[in-house]
């Protein structure tokens, strides 16, 4: 069997180009776009009753003329030799979905979960196909943000983490694999640790919402962006590298690492923190601000690609 690095396509997925996307909010739109901009023909469920106005919105008339709006989850598998779920985060919503398309699901097609809390080996429980389930976990936009955690559950085959990381690594995604499953999976436990400390210093009047939002732009935001976090260290640590940081500032590290604390997230607080944010824009409505979001991500994603 192919390992992570040089497994590729094979010619029926390459022929094949039908993919279908089950759940179709903020997550499995963006996973539309990435997919249609890459060539693909897309079929789409979503049980929204207006979902043929929401999407002729969002996609345009040139991506949407493109896309194929199915009536049931059933319909929309067919034919596909890859399915991008992104439904509710709810596993007996899953579950029952999951079910629902066995018999109209390819014998060869991949089902990739956008979940970001729920385990692959949860998912795949009683699932005729459950050696072709796994995670696949984007960070929102899928179709700018280029990562992509790739996990299989204790039934999925490694060729089907194979074929899936080859997958979302032909359209430019940068797919890891994660060998265990976590809760969170890896860059929300990151996210979380950092989010962690954001809401402690606002609670303990270290800082504002707003400082601390600076503190991440001004220094650790334009640094992760190019150098992840042992990069960075191994760097800092001269000649020496990573393992001079160790002996000459690990220890000043571990000690941050004993005063960290879990805040206490009343309700007081949340008002608190919600209300800076209100207060900090209200000069655009959230459809241009995400807009406005969009295109800056885009812009870094490029100078740092």
């Amino acid at each position: 069997m192919l390992s992570d690095s040089k497994v590729k396509l094979d010619n029926q997925d390459r022929t094949n180009k039908t993919v279908a996307v089950l759940g179709c909010g903020v997550i499995g739109r963006s996973w539309a776009k990435l997919f249609l901009t890459h060539g693909y023909t897309v079929k789409i469920w979503d049980p929204a009753p207006n979902l043929h106005d929401q999407l002729s919105i969002y996609f345009g008339d040139d991506l949407f003329q493109r896309m194929i709006l199915s009536d049931s989850p059933e319909k929309a598998v067919s034919g596909a030799f890859f399915v991008q779920e992104s439904g509710p985060e709810n596993p007996l919503k899953k579950h029952a979905l999951y079910q629902g398309i066995a018999s109209t699901l390819d014998e060869n097609c991949i089902v990739a979960s956008s979940t970001s809390t729920i385990q692959p080996s949860v998912l795949q429980r009683d699932i005729a196909f459950a050696d072709r389930v796994l995670v696949g976990h984007p960070f929102n936009p899928p179709h700018l943000l280029p990562l992509v955690e790739v996990i299989g559950g204790e039934l999925t085959s490694l060729e089907t983490v194979n074929k899936a990381l080859a997958f979302y690594r032909s359209l430019n995604k940068t797919a890891i694999h994660l060998k265990t499953e976590r809760p969170g999976h890896l860059a929300n436990r990151l996210q979380a640790a950092v989010w962690r400390e954001a809401v402690d210093a606002v609670a303990t009047g270290q800082a504002t919402v707003e400082d601390v939002d600076l503190a991440m732009k001004a220094s650790l935001g334009p640094r992760w962006a190019v150098m992840g976090p042992f990069e960075t260290f191994h760097l800092g640590g001269g000649e020496g590298g990573l393992e001079h940081f160790f002996d000459h500032l690990g220890g000043a590290f571990e000690a941050l690492w004993d005063d960290a604390k879990r805040p206490n997230v009343t309700e007081k607080l949340k008002q608190e923190i919600c209300q800076a944010l209100i207060h900090s824009d209200t000069s655009i409505n959230n459809n241009e601000r995400i807009e406005a979001i969009y295109q800056k991500l885009s812009k870094v994603v490029q100078m740092t690609s």
